[in-house]
């Protein structure tokens, strides 16, 4: 018998994948999929793609690409078609198209989301979906719908071709109308149901009675010793007598970080946050200087662990504002840690999971900083 070394990991890594919770989204959003599809309409009656049906089923796989990635919208996009060969009257041709043409319609905006989250790559996503929605829907109906359908009728090749010759300028505008409508009604929808889904698969474990308490031995530290203590991140509060202390702090709770962390910095002006920030670059590896973005809202720095986000929510209203100009993308993502300066601006579309600094000024250097993990 031939043992494969990678037999092991390779299950271990699909059990990860398919989480109970992924799962249940899965369902959900494959069902919701289907039942969408059942409202559908002919957009072109009377023509020669009279059975082409507009709905808005797409949807649902979208956002999946976009929240879970492109192997989960597959995932989802099989099931909803598998759910629609059940009442199918095609045998499954039609839902085989479906599937082919969806896959390229959602596959490149995944990707792309994948590697860097921002309005310009979500933007950039759809346009491209757009026009391969147009060209796999020429190329699929050419060579499996439009013979299927001869096929059914009894139609020779030479009247299919005919047909396809008359029927594809209305394939074009099928698949525009379909492809512009579906990307803008997902813009409309994703914040919302991103933050449905989180709050609805928030973690619900409670802390210990130690950590609600915050300790006695964690209540109050210094760095007045210059002890080489390593501090923990639920600490509670810690008195910095300078701004090299500060930044010492800073170097010592980022240097656990691993990816995905939202850190929250508050503090009235001159208070030290832009001081913190600096010592949780050097912790990243970043060689850059850190400034404040008050101007440019976010600065993004490369360090040789993780990369820097730095906002700075000043000038910003509230959180619809951080939206539109897109500084929420990347809150959660693995490859990256996110500092944010005035963060009680944009509280709305925080994170629930985040770690909150607040900085108080006690002296002309010296400092009161209390750090909580949410």
């Amino acid at each position: 018998m031939i043992k494969t070394e990678n037999a092991k990991p390779a299950r271990a890594n699909i059990k990860r994948y398919f989480t109970a919770q992924r799962i249940v989204t899965f369902g959900v959003l494959a069902a919701l999929g289907y039942a969408i599809s059942l409202l559908s309409f002919p957009l072109f009656p009377g023509s020669p793609v009279s059975f082409l049906k507009l709905d808005f089923s797409n949807v649902t796989t979208l956002l999946a690409a976009y929240m879970l990635g492109p192997v989960s919208a597959t995932i989802i996009e099989a099931v909803k078609q598998g759910l629609s060969v059940l009442t199918s009257l095609t045998f499954g041709v039609g839902e085989l198209a479906n599937f082919l043409i969806t896959f390229c319609f959602f596959i490149v905006p995944a990707v792309l989301y994948k590697k860097r989250k921002g309005i310009k790559s979500v933007i950039l996503g759809m346009a491209i979906a757009c026009v391969l929605q147009i060209v796999a829907g020429l190329v699929v109906n050419k060579f499996i719908t439009f013979p299927a359908y001869g096929v059914a009728f009894g139609m020779d090749a030479e009247t299919v071709d005919a047909l396809y010759s008359v029927g594809w300028p209305f394939l074009i505008a099928f698949n525009a109308i379909k492809g512009v409508s579906v990307c803008i009604v997902t813009l409309l929808l994703y914040k919302r149901l991103s933050r449905a889904m989180k709050w609805i698969f928030r973690d619900r474990k409670k802390k210990t009675a130690e950590q609600d308490a915050g300790g006695a031995d964690n209540t109050s530290k210094s760095f007045a010793n210059h002890d080489k203590e390593v501090y923990n991140i639920n600490m509670q509060k810690t008195i910095t007598r300078n701004e090299d202390e500060t930044k010492e702090l800073a170097r010592k709770i980022a240097s656990g970080f691993t990816g995905g962390e939202v850190v929250l910095l508050s503090g009235d002006l001159g208070a030290g946050k832009t001081v913190f920030a600096k010592g949780v670059a050097e912790a990243l590896g970043v060689k850059a200087d850190v400034k404040s973005p008050t101007f440019t809202l976010s600065c993004e720095y490369e360090g040789d662990k993780l990369r820097l986000i730095h906002i700075d929510a000043y000038r910003l209203k509230n959180g619809e504002e951080a939206e539109a100009c897109g500084l929420n993308e990347r809150f959660g993502d693995k490859h990256c840690v996110c500092l944010i300066e005035w963060p009680s601006q944009i509280e709305s579309v925080l994170p629930e999971h985040r770690t909150e600094v607040d900085i108080v000024r006690t002296g002309d250097s010296e400092r009161e900083i209390t750090i909580k993990q949410c």
